[in-house]
């Protein structure tokens, strides 16, 4: 009977030991924000109270995030494509867009859920730098 015992004593000890030095599960990067990691395109956006809509037919913004680095590419309403990684700042008010070569675009008033985002950002017109206030859905 005692070598009984000390048999599943053993028998304890060697599943107490493999199964303590199993690898753990690395559960990878946190990815946040995920309702805004898709393609948008414009709904509505004004020019102070002007409707501007028509001219943002070809916009397009997607935002990805592989939990490595968030990248975008953003077609304007000329149909010029940008390619680069974007930041969400830390209150979620403002979407900065820098591009591999150029100048950060920076978007505020930011606010989003999985059907809408809106921010208001600076445009080219035919008079110069204008405030544009996006609404866009998923494409």
């Amino acid at each position: 009977m005692k070598k009984v015992s000390i048999f599943l004593v053993l028998i304890a000890m060697v599943a107490v030991f493999t199964q303590s030095c199993k690898k753990k599960d690395n559960p990878g990067p946190t990815i946040e924000n995920t309702e805004l990691h898709k393609t948008w395109k414009v709904s509505n956006a004004l020019e102070g109270t002007l409707d501007v809509t028509a001219q943002f037919t070809q916009y397009r913004l997607t935002l990805a995030d592989d939990g490595t680095t968030k990248s975008y590419t953003l077609v304007d309403r000329t149909g010029t494509s940008t390619t680069g990684t974007w930041a969400l700042s830390t209150d979620k008010t403002s979407l900065t867009l820098t591009p591999a070569s150029g100048t950060a675009l920076v978007y505020n008033s930011v606010e989003f859920s999985n059907a809408e985002l809106k921010y208001q950002g600076n445009e080219t017109g035919k008079s110069g730098n204008v405030s544009i206030s996006f609404t866009l859905v998923p494409a």
